[in-house]
């Protein structure tokens, strides 16, 4: 437990574009989702992202980001019907390092935000080894949020034990009355994400986390 409030202790990221104090509803963020070859933490690659910017809890429809990649590797067919991209879809798809270098670019000064964020982060900073301060930003896992305001509102009572554990981004839509266009479509992942985002940002604040500084001892995405 020490080892990890050290952890948070050290305030890595550049005090002038994310001070501690900034007020939730001032900043930018970056709300993305990925599409992947598998979860397999050695062989998953890229094969589509998605991005959609955010002022405050204002979701900007005019900023955002989407890449159909080629990963180089065969694209597992268990995976194709998850995400539908054909492997003629992803052939004439941009290079990975080429896609994230421009997410790093639109995410500049940017939170981001995103659902069991750091599988995601995981496969882009790959794309990227050897890049220092590659996708550094400050990073927020939506689902740890939820589990966290689940937890303060109900704590662990049995009746509400299914509701707690059920974070996948497909049911959490469902509890927030978002609708489901595309699953596992990149970009319109980032979409629900963000309206998801929305709706815990607004809880969150009514419970008192207002501050970046206080958002990231709660829901950093590890």
């Amino acid at each position: 437990m020490a080892v990890w409030l050290n952890k948070l202790a050290r305030w890595k990221w550049n005090p002038a574009l994310f001070p501690r104090d900034a007020p939730l509803q001032k900043l930018r963020y970056v709300v993305l989702d990925t599409e992947l070859t598998s979860l397999d933490r050695r062989s998953k690659r890229l094969v589509s992202l998605g991005a959609i910017a955010m002022d405050g809890a204002s979701i900007r429809l005019g900023e955002q980001l989407y890449r159909v990649i080629n990963p180089g590797v065969a694209v597992p067919a268990e995976t194709i019907v998850i995400h539908g991209l054909r492997p003629a879809d992803v052939c004439a798809g941009q290079s990975p390092r080429e896609a994230v270098q421009e997410l790093e670019r639109f995410a500049a000064a940017a939170v981001l935000v995103g659902h069991f964020l750091h599988i995601d982060l995981e496969a882009l900073r790959k794309e990227l080894s050897g890049a220092s301060g590659a996708l550094d930003n400050p990073a927020i896992d939506t689902a740890r949020l939820q589990q966290w305001l689940d937890h303060r509102r109900w704590g662990y009572e049995e009746d509400r034990g299914h509701q707690v554990e059920r974070l996948d981004l497909a049911s959490l839509a469902e509890r927030h009355g978002l609708m489901v266009r595309e699953a596992h479509h990149a970009l319109e992942d980032a979409f629900l994400t963000a309206q998801l985002w929305q709706r815990l940002l607004y809880s969150l604040e009514r419970t008192g986390v207002k501050t970046l500084g206080k958002l990231m001892r709660i829901g950093r995405a590890s």
